[in-house]
């Protein structure tokens, strides 16, 4: 059976799979089954994890951060969508140099501009890096006359990153720390249900108690391929060398 990995889901993907095992309980019987203390006991801490993670996400926000997180997501869009059409241009050279570039946006993730902000912040940043340091990314972008393009993601980036730490920061780690602790107490929660799952699946109280360690089953595979894709992908990021 699939054990999900907890400790390596980030806060809003613990927090959207104890929700989906919450629903899943749910759909049975849990007084029949007799989970219903448990599951008792592992929806406040939810709750309460989901409203200091949404304060975590938006606490403290200006008009001025949405309005440069929105550049930041505009650039990185349309440069993805161009260098994406020119890969079909004519001129080999442009060619090659908007596959290497698309290439390299994609490496880093397929949906960047819905990344949360801090995670978008970084993966701009290794961005911009890579091709400002890296001698095929520098003359791809010299080809495609992108330069223009570059120094204003990167300058709306290093705004945006300025403005968040200073308004949110300070909030958001005050959040991220009590988000810790809950999680926590849900986990250890979590493990008395599904220990009571297990408990009723050995002793054939109920079939009921099969169906529900098959789904949970499924869930943690399909979470923890979303962490062992993401785990994969930085280290390619980190291996460039290891690329066709």
């Amino acid at each position: 059976m699939n054990s999900p990995y907890l400790h390596r889901y980030r806060n809003g993907e613990y927090l959207q799979y104890m929700k989906d095992i919450l629903e899943l309980v749910n759909e049975q019987d849990t007084n029949a089954l007799q989970l219903t203390n448990y599951v008792n006991n592992l929806l406040p801490l939810i709750d309460k994890i989901e409203i200091a993670f949404l304060k975590s996400q938006g606490n403290g926000l200006t008009k001025d951060i949405l309005a440069l997180d929105e550049r930041r997501d505009r650039a990185i869009v349309g440069l993805r969508g161009l260098t994406d059409s020119y890969k079909y241009h004519f001129d080999k050279k442009i060619s090659k140099a908007a596959t290497a570039l698309h290439d390299n946006i994609i490496l880093h993730g397929n949906n960047i501009q819905r990344m949360s902000f801090q995670e978008e912040t970084t993966v701009l940043n290794s961005i911009i890096t890579d091709w400002e340091r890296e001698e095929d990314l520098i003359a791809a972008v010299q080809v495609l006359k992108l330069g223009d393009w570059l120094s204003d993601l990167k300058s709306t980036n290093i705004d945006f990153s300025t403005k968040y730490i200073d308004r949110v920061g300070s909030a958001a780690v005050n959040s991220s720390s009590n988000i810790s602790k809950l999680r926590e107490k849900a986990t250890n929660a979590y493990k008395h249900l599904v220990s009571r799952i297990h408990a009723g699946s050995t002793l054939a109280i109920s079939p009921e108690y099969d169906i529900l360690l098959d789904q949970m089953n499924i869930l943690a595979g399909q979470y923890n391929f979303v962490v062992d894709n993401r785990t994969g992908l930085k280290k390619k990021s980190t291996n460039p060398s290891t690329e066709s």
